[in-house]
């Protein structure tokens, strides 16, 4: 962990520059409304989907972002909105971590799936929220928390009902 921390020079995630890579996503994709065309969009950054089928014993690992090959690796048995977080997550480290990869590939490993809020270091936790905050949006759940269940709010945004509850108490939103 302390290798993370001196290489990417500092000790806590950049919230902000998560938000800022979210907010210029959205906004060179003209995204105006959910769901989040996200293979589109990551698609249009230049990168690559490979859907693969991993075997029984890989099943429990979010695949990775291959910066050489501009490609993210999704296991193709995973739910589709499992997939999308994966895709999410992976596209995070694309935007805001490339340059820690290709130089500390040592320190960018194949990780276990962990719930969310789970991850213990850097760039796990911003790839996390990169990936939650682009899926689902502030500006669209905000709007539709107050009309929607939790169930509602995972089928509109094609998440898990468990990104919904994890937005929803990192933005400070009240259901109805």
């Amino acid at each position: 962990m302390k290798e993370y921390i001196e290489a990417l020079g500092r000790p806590a995630p950049d919230y902000r520059l998560v938000s800022r890579e979210i907010d210029l996503c959205l906004e060179d994709n003209s995204i105006i409304e959910p769901p989040v065309p996200l293979q589109e969009m990551v698609e249009n950054a230049g990168l690559r989907i490979t859907f693969a089928n991993f075997p029984a014993k890989l099943s429990n690992v979010m695949w990775f972002f291959d910066p050489n090959e501009q490609r993210i690796v999704v296991n193709r048995a995973d739910a589709p909105n499992r997939q999308r977080f994966t895709i999410a997550h992976e596209f995070g480290h694309a935007r805001m971590h490339r340059e820690f990869i290709q130089n500390h590939p040592e320190g960018y490993q194949v990780l276990l799936r962990q719930p969310m809020g789970g991850a213990k270091d850097v760039i796990e936790k911003e790839a996390n929220a990169f990936a939650a905050g682009l899926l689902v949006p502030h500006k669209f759940l905000a709007k539709f928390v107050k009309v929607a269940t939790i169930a509602e709010l995972a089928r509109l945004f094609i998440v898990s009902e468990e990104v919904i509850r994890w937005r929803i108490k990192n933005e400070k939103l009240v259901l109805v």
